[in-house]
């Protein structure tokens, strides 16, 4: 047996403590799997839905782990026009495979180079591909071909990123290497102007990136010296363009997306405003462009002068957003600084309390709002996040990766993404909305006022998120030994969770009051057997009728939702009533 390298054991002790301490239910494997996506998309900033909603490892996974679709660095969940601007610069695609072994296998590489590029045709044939392939990573790879085809008139720059990560102490052998250059030149020919890249991630990479984790600091160059406050704390100062683009980018180039999280509005693309931002930059003129624009407004939790920079803790970029992301296409698009700067101030406001809050709100009253802001400010998500907390374990994630920073339980850590789509399955019961994971759920009103309502008892989002605990221990139990049709569990999660309203209250209307009177305990292993028998049975007798799309398409399809409900209140040994 060859002795382990330092790297890799001393990896094996971080996978062994962040296991234990995030996810103590998860198997070793599984674990490593998400542990792999977590740290290869660590310049992406995903959330752990996201993270999640990727991985597609299992049965009939074609030596896909997980893969995830990018537009202009932003990723991409159901809905690819929700994602669409009036220019579409880069489509991204990042490929996993993850492997607890101690070097690199040729045999992996060689299943990616027979299964991709079927995979990734727009010609595959759906009927076919769904006999061997589980119904996630269909979905997920039809979402891939949808952005392609969807932004065609673009002519986009499409980046293809395949990452093998292992517990190897070295880099592959020039056999191994000589197999993913070959998956290059396959993964190339996808579409004209694509490029790719075969990153190997080592034990000592892996072990790096746990070390470096979340970039909760970041360092702003200033020009002059700031201007300080005599009242509270904040700073006012002029930074160099070029200066102010590194601030927003990772080390991978990309947008520093977590440092816009709490600004209301997203970019909107080439509005009137953001064309004139844009012609301002490019200006061959003399003029300074903090002299035509309003600058940014950053939110901190601390900042401190070290020298000629500013060291700012949890920054928060609440009002600019629009001007970020104009500074950062100009420099992408070969821009050049010319001696040029930008007004930034910063403010150190407390988390605890309501003066961050007014600051985002006020910074970004300016201009319309979206449909939709504003939600992580409102009191009902405080409530939701105070209850949740304090009285249920949870903890509930108003601002993206909060609580997953802090390291807290994978399983316990919810996000707003979460709990709406678990509500929708079990309250509102409709998994099929649940199930499209749209972001519709937290930005139009007529699906996010009927989900995060005040009228709601606040106990309803503890019983939604207990029910679908539930079946997840269930299901990762069932399916050790018997596999589900489409081989994923989130096309069986929503609509377990949905047919549990009706059996567990046996009423054919329940209503949040008769959902609150339920016992848990009744949800039991013989109970959820019968409900997965009739669930089984609808499905098989749908894909009689039309295999294409397979278990994914059905899942997602009102007339499957209320077939099942047909089929729950028709049988006898579920005793529904009238109500």
């Amino acid at each position: 047996m060859v002795a382990l390298s330092n790297d890799q054991r001393l990896l094996d002790r971080i996978l062994e403590d962040q296991h234990r301490r995030l996810a103590p239910h998860e198997k070793p494997e599984e674990f490593f799997n998400f542990f792999a996506a977590d740290k290869a998309l660590q310049d992406w900033d995903l959330d752990l839905d996201e993270i999640r909603d990727g991985i597609v490892d299992g049965a009939h996974d074609c030596g896909v782990d997980g893969i995830w679709s990018f537009i202009d660095d932003r990723y991409v969940t159901a809905d690819v026009h929700q994602y669409l601007s009036s220019r579409v610069r880069t489509i991204d695609l990042v490929i996993l495979q993850a492997k607890t072994s101690t070097g690199y296998q040729e045999t992996v590489l060689e299943k990616l180079c027979y299964h991709l590029p079927e995979l990734l045709s727009m010609n595959r044939s759906e009927e076919d591909l769904a006999n061997h392939t589980n119904a996630k990573l269909l979905n997920r790879t039809k979402r891939f071909l949808d952005i392609l085809e969807s932004t065609a008139s673009f002519f986009p720059k499409v980046r293809i990123q395949v990452i093998y990560a292992s517990r190897a102490a070295e880099g592959p052998h020039p056999n191994v290497k000589a197999k993913g250059d070959r998956l290059r030149r396959e993964m190339q020919r996808i579409a004209s102007h694509t490029d790719c890249v075969i990153e190997y991630l080592t034990a000592g990479h892996l072990r790096e990136r746990a070390a470096r984790g979340a970039k909760a600091v970041a360092e702003l160059v200033f020009s002059e010296i700031p201007i300080s406050t005599s009242i509270g704390e904040g700073y006012a100062c002029l930074a160099r363009l070029d200066e102010y683009y590194k601030f927003i980018t990772s080390s991978n180039g990309a947008l520093r997306l977590e440092l816009f999280e709490s600004n209301v509005r997203d970019y909107a693309g080439s509005t009137a405003v953001n064309t004139a931002i844009g012609d301002t930059l490019k200006s061959g003129t003399r003029e300074d462009f903090w002299w035509f624009n309003n600058g940014v407004t950053i939110v901190a939790e601390a900042a401190q002068i070290a020298g000629k920079k500013i060291v700012i803790r949890d920054p928060q970029i609440v009002n600019g957003l629009q001007t970020s992301h104009e500074v950062y296409k100009y420099f992408e698009n070969g821009g050049q600084h010319r001696d040029r700067s930008l007004l930034v101030k910063i403010v150190v406001a407390p988390e605890a309390g309501t003066t961050r809050d007014r600051i985002i709100r006020a910074t970004n009253s300016q201009t319309a709002l979206p449909a939709g802001a504003l939600r992580a400010t409102e009191q009902i998500q405080k409530d939701i996040e105070e209850s949740l907390t304090h009285d249920a374990g949870y903890y509930y994630e108003r601002r993206a990766n909060y609580y997953r920073n802090l390291g807290f339980p994978i399983e316990q850590v919810v996000s707003m993404a979460r709990l709406a789509r678990e509500f929708t399955a079990f309250c509102a019961r409709e998994p099929h909305v649940a199930l499209q994971h749209s972001e519709a759920l937290l930005l139009e009103d007529s699906y996010y006022n009927k989900i995060f309502s005040p009228v709601h008892d606040l106990d309803i989002y503890r019983l939604t998120l207990d029910t679908h605990s539930r079946i997840r221990r269930f299901l990762d139990a069932y399916t050790e030994d018997r596999p589900l049709l489409g081989e994923t569990k989130e096309n069986w999660l929503y609509h377990l969770a949905f047919m549990s309203s009706f059996t567990l209250t046996r009423l054919r209307h329940p209503h949040a009051r008769d959902l609150l009177n339920i016992d848990l305990a009744h949800l039991s292993d013989e109970l959820l057997e019968y409900m997965i028998g009739t669930l089984d049975k609808e499905f098989r007798a749908v894909l009689r009728a039309n295999k294409a799309g397979g278990v994914d398409r059905i899942a997602r399809s009102p007339e499957f939702t209320n077939r099942v409900r047909q089929a729950v209140i028709a049988q006898r040994r579920f005793r529904i009533g009238r109500n």
